[in-house]
């Protein structure tokens, strides 16, 4: 199993989303559990719904790779991750399970109780390396999750930079790679077809995502 020790100064401040991308439950698992692989996680969450504890969340997993949210970069040092068995966009990608997401629903409010973890930390892979990043993807459907990422009051009127700020993309990765995040985005919000375009009615799903 691959892993880290984290730092004194570096808590558990975020879980990140992912899928394992892979044709099947065995091929991941296996590759969880690889030290060549150079990956792994925390847990890993079958379709049937079995939770499988593959590493200590106070030790770090090398699940994240390279990423920024917000201020923060190498999100592998402040987070757990999760892994969702599924193939993936490069293996008929399919719909996440009920049995999933109840467990993963356990999960989340585990560790919102015990490393007082909040909603709005609770993020996807593609939103910390959309350059890299598709998963979980358009068909993970967050609010099975009875979670609310995103809850600012006071409306305000943004650009497009403006909203991508506020969803918590780094200015680096705004700067960089801005397509790539809007694509993250729309993820988020379950397009169907996803691409870079900015539309109004995108802006409009876009600021009712973020504020309540």
């Amino acid at each position: 199993m691959n892993y880290s020790f984290r730092k004194k100064n570096k808590t558990v401040k975020y879980i990140i989303i992912h899928y394992t991308g892979m044709i099947d439950f065995n091929s991941a698992y296996k590759k969880l559990n690889d030290l060549k692989s150079e990956v792994s996680c925390h847990y890993l969450v079958s379709r049937r719904g079995k939770i499988f504890n593959l590493l200590c969340p106070k030790l770090k997993g090398w699940h994240a790779g390279v990423s920024e949210w917000k201020n923060v970069k190498n999100l592998n040092d402040y987070s757990i991750g999760i892994e969702l068995e599924n193939k993936g966009h490069e293996h008929s990608y399919t719909n996440f399970t009920d049995s999933q997401y109840h467990e993963v629903k356990k999960l989340i409010n585990f560790f919102k109780f015990n490393f007082f973890i909040k909603d709005k930390d609770i993020i996807f892979h593609s939103d910390i390396a959309p350059n890299r990043k598709k998963d979980p993807g358009e068909k993970f459907l967050v609010k099975k999750l009875g979670i609310e990422r995103f809850n600012f009051h006071q409306r305000k009127t943004l650009n497009i930079n403006g909203l991508l700020k506020l969803y918590g993309f780094s200015h680096n990765y705004i700067k960089l790679y801005k397509s790539d995040c809007i694509k993250a985005v729309k993820r988020s919000l379950n397009y169907k077809n996803i691409d870079s375009s900015i539309s109004n009615t995108f802006k409009k799903k876009f600021n009712n995502l973020l504020f309540k």
